[in-house]
């Protein structure tokens, strides 16, 4: 990667979030190159892609696990009374798979696809009229990382486009962000959203999004790339291993940052997430490395 020419080099120590505790990084050097290219570029020439659940959301709070967007929509009090509990007994089966660090991500996939199916399953056969979905985030306190809106504020005064790319439950991200005046012009959602019959539901739309072929839909969804042509710089944030190849479908690209949110397993798990990102953040409910970063990007 090229030094930045004409331009004072940035140093890591400028960024006060990144000289915390909870801040892990396998090669220094290497992350402060990318931040220099990504200054060098500019907004012009960035993107962002993130993951929504436990990385737009908070991981926790007051020492109890954030609920994610299948969660929220589980309050729905119109969905049918066993819905919640058979959807929670999927919970609790499938997700120490898909948080087991001993286990490789082919051992995990085909179990992750059986929990979405048997999710979808769950989905099907009864009326929800789309509207309740904002509804119940009337009734449901789920709150965003802090700084989350102020980041996506800052991204869409700059132009700067947003891919919020869910395994989760597309309408309900949707409902999330519009409750905390989050969806703006420049967010792009790619996600599970659920297909109705009327007013009826009946599973999802298209194939189902996975934690772990998150890059099978990157290459497939390259036509919203394809739109952002130029932008060849990425800041990526996420939570999961699957996550941290999100950017596969964009185009010819120059510098990808890859932030990671790490907060289960960490003892076993550090050293997989410093493998794949370039930053990892231990237990950081907030959004300040990221928003510190554009405030050198966007020179505020």
């Amino acid at each position: 990667m090229s030094e930045v020419e004409n331009v004072k080099r940035v140093k890591l120590d400028q960024f006060p979030a990144l000289l915390r505790g909870c801040v892990h990084m396998r090669n220094k050097e290497h992350v402060e190159n990318l931040i220099n290219e990504l200054v060098k570029g500019g907004a012009e020439k960035l993107q962002f892609i993130s993951d929504f659940d436990q990385t737009m959301t908070k991981q926790h709070m007051n020492g109890q696990r954030c609920l994610s967007s299948f969660g929220v929509f589980g309050h729905c009090p119109q969905l049918p009374q066993n819905y919640r509990e058979q959807s929670q007994a999927l919970f609790n089966q499938y997700r120490p798979i898909e948080i087991d660090p001993e286990m490789s991500v082919e051992e995990k996939i085909p179990h992750m696809v059986e929990w979405y199916e048997k999710a979808q399953d769950l989905l099907t056969g009864f009326p929800l009229p789309q509207t309740h979905l904002d509804n119940v985030m009337h009734n449901i306190c789920l709150e965003l990382r802090n700084g989350t809106v102020n980041l996506l504020s800052h991204l869409n005064k700059a132009d700067v486009p947003m891919l919020v790319f869910s395994a989760g439950l597309g309408d309900m991200v949707a409902a999330i962000l519009r409750y905390h005046s989050a969806l703006l012009p420049n967010v792009h959602i790619i996600s599970n959203f659920l297909q109705y019959d009327g007013d009826t539901l009946c599973g999802f739309k298209g194939q189902i999004i996975h934690t772990f072929n998150k890059n099978e839909h990157a290459i497939e969804n390259s036509d919203y790339f394809s739109l952002l042509t130029g932008r060849s710089n990425v800041i990526l944030l996420g939570d999961s291993e699957g996550d941290a190849r999100m950017a596969e479908g964009v185009k010819d690209s120059n510098a990808v940052l890859k932030i990671g949110f790490l907060y289960e397993r960490v003892e076993e798990s550090l050293n997989t997430y410093l493998d794949i990102y370039d930053i990892v953040l231990v237990d950081d409910q907030t959004m300040d490395v990221p928003n510190q970063l554009l405030d050198v990007i966007f020179k505020i």
